[in-house]
């Protein structure tokens, strides 16, 4: 890690690397604040600030610091400023949670929130170390596919170490772009290489670095491409049905949410909110709406269950479930009515619904006092939920942003449901980032979002991944429409990660090919 740069003389070719060079013999703290404020500036890229070129700012100013390191571990610690800054920017909300619910003090919340972020952080040192280390030791391919490679592999493994956090990925930040058109070719992933790309490239530009002319076309050729596909669609799906389709979002305060008392009222203001739409098909309830386990209500709702089947209604719902031994808890999804089927949470919130490596961390938690919760996940291979002759890909809270979840389900549903409860984040940012997520999931699979939560934001999103239909947060409130079912699949459902493998392999390919004949030249 502590190699020097081999050409110290080609880095300081130019002003810009120049600069840096000097601000970092000068003032290194003043570099890495630059790196910190870079970072943040990113955070605005996405919901529901929406400027979009500030993330482009971020990952240049990242990519001019790996690339004027001299040293491998001078691009970790560079890498690192900026990482801290989009995190700490970006993710600041996961705060909120912790002071306000996690029954602890500010100072603790704050530790834990900054560890957090550290841990994030951490993803982007490696890619910036890792960057560096491959564009010294294999000059002949061009910088600025090192950096998107070793970017892309750093998200990557943010996205699924540990169930993975795949939160603020580089390509949610193009929504308002042409980029934006990609999704159904080639999903999250392909947006995120071609913005890492897209910028890097302008780096290595401003760096005055050469062989990178297969680079700059293939960007040329994507945002070309991408312009096209926004003025001349393609329609990869097809219209089957419409469903009227009724959310409720009940507004329970979350540190009331469990009690007994709160408990009864919710219920019967959820049941009496579906009463008065039973000319709806589906009516579509929060997680959790209901507290009560599964076991518990069943019998209680058959009553009601009988007479939703009887108007040709059908309710889905969040529910906790509980295994017979009274050992195993499970966040779930219910369908009753003219539907059927329950569905458990694959994908859970480490340290909201599970403790990772609890023997050792538990103890840890019990310390400080902080409530500590233990649902089992469930299975990969569960079937899709129904409603009428519909099927319904289920999703729970932050399961929607997981593509490759999403990928796998679709195929079987006619539409997709995310239920959540974003209560626990308040008025914060959190909320709109993860409305965001499922605009993108909608526009990948082309298939409408039906989104109902808590608190806010409950929507319906068609399948071209553009918000339809919207109730205001913080307030109880009903949201109905016609929601639309779709048969038929995205390239991206049929190819999955292919099309970013591909453009990377092309790449790398005609650029080491195009090196050989400089050299040839020379």
């Amino acid at each position: 890690m502590t190699e020097s740069h081999p050409d110290l003389k080609t880095t300081q070719a130019g002003w810009v690397p120049r600069f840096v060079s000097n601000l970092s013999k000068r003032s290194p703290i003043l570099l890495a604040l630059i790196g910190i404020i870079a970072g943040a500036i990113g955070a605005t890229s996405f919901s529901p600030f929406y400027i979009w070129p500030s993330y482009f700012v971020t990952l240049i100013v990242f990519s001019i610091l790996v690339m004027t390191s001299t040293t491998a571990k001078s691009a970790f610690w560079r890498g690192s400023s900026v990482g801290l800054g989009f995190f700490g920017a970006g993710v600041s909300w996961v705060y909120v949670s912790i002071a306000e619910y996690g029954q602890v003090g500010i100072i603790i919340a704050a530790l834990i929130t900054f560890l957090f972020i550290c841990v994030l952080c951490a993803f982007w040192s490696f890619s910036a170390w890792l960057a560096w280390r491959l564009s010294q030791r294999f000059t002949q391919i061009p910088a600025s596919l090192w950096i998107t490679l070793s970017l892309l592999v750093g998200e990557y493994l943010r996205s699924t170490l540990f169930t993975g956090f795949p939160w603020l990925l580089p390509g949610y930040a193009i929504e308002n772009t042409w980029l934006f058109e990609l999704l159904p070719i080639g999903g999250i992933w392909l947006t995120s290489a071609c913005v890492i790309l897209t910028a890097s490239v302008i780096a290595c530009i401003m760096l005055k670095k050469t062989n990178q002319l297969i680079p700059f076309i293939s960007v040329l050729v994507i945002w070309l491409s991408s312009a096209y596909l926004q003025y001349f669609p393609i329609s990869w799906v097809q219209q089957t049905g419409t469903l009227k389709t009724t959310l409720v979002q009940g507004n329970v305060k979350q540190d009331v949410k469990w009690l007994g008392e709160t408990a009864v009222r919710s219920l019967a203001y959820y049941q009496q909110e579906t009463l008065n739409h039973l000319d709806s098909d589906l009516v579509v309830w929060p997680e959790t709406a209901i507290t009560f386990t599964y076991p518990r209500i069943k019998d209680h709702f058959k009553p009601f269950a009988k007479e939703l089947a009887e108007n040709n209604t059908t309710l889905i719902t969040g529910i906790p479930d509980v295994s017979e031994n009274k050992r195993d808890y499970f966040n779930a999804i219910w369908a009753t009515g003219n539907g059927f089927g329950l569905y458990y949470k694959q994908r859970l919130v480490p340290f909201g619904e599970y403790i990772p490596f609890a023997e050792y961390i538990g103890p840890i938690l019990d310390v400080f006092g902080m409530p500590m919760s233990n649902f089992k996940s469930g299975d990969d291979n569960q079937p899709v939920l129904q409603v009428g002759e519909w099927g319904v890909a289920p999703f729970i809270c932050y399961e929607i942003v997981y593509a490759e979840q999403v990928r796998r389900m679709v195929r079987d549903s006619d539409f997709l449901i995310t239920i959540s409860n974003d209560g626990w984040f308040g008025t914060s940012i959190g909320p709109w980032q993860h409305l965001q997520i499922a605009q993108f999931r909608a526009k990948e699979t082309g298939r409408y979002v039906i989104r109902a939560t808590n608190t806010g934001v409950t929507a319906f999103i068609n399948e071209k991944g553009e918000v339809i239909a919207q109730a205001p947060q913080f307030e109880k409130a009903t949201l109905t429409a016609e929601a639309k079912a779709f048969s038929g699949i995205t390239p991206y459902v049929q190819w999955g990660y292919w099309p970013t493998f591909w453009l990377l392999g092309f790449g790398f390919i005609f650029s080491y090919l195009y090196g050989l004949i400089l050299r040839r030249k020379n």
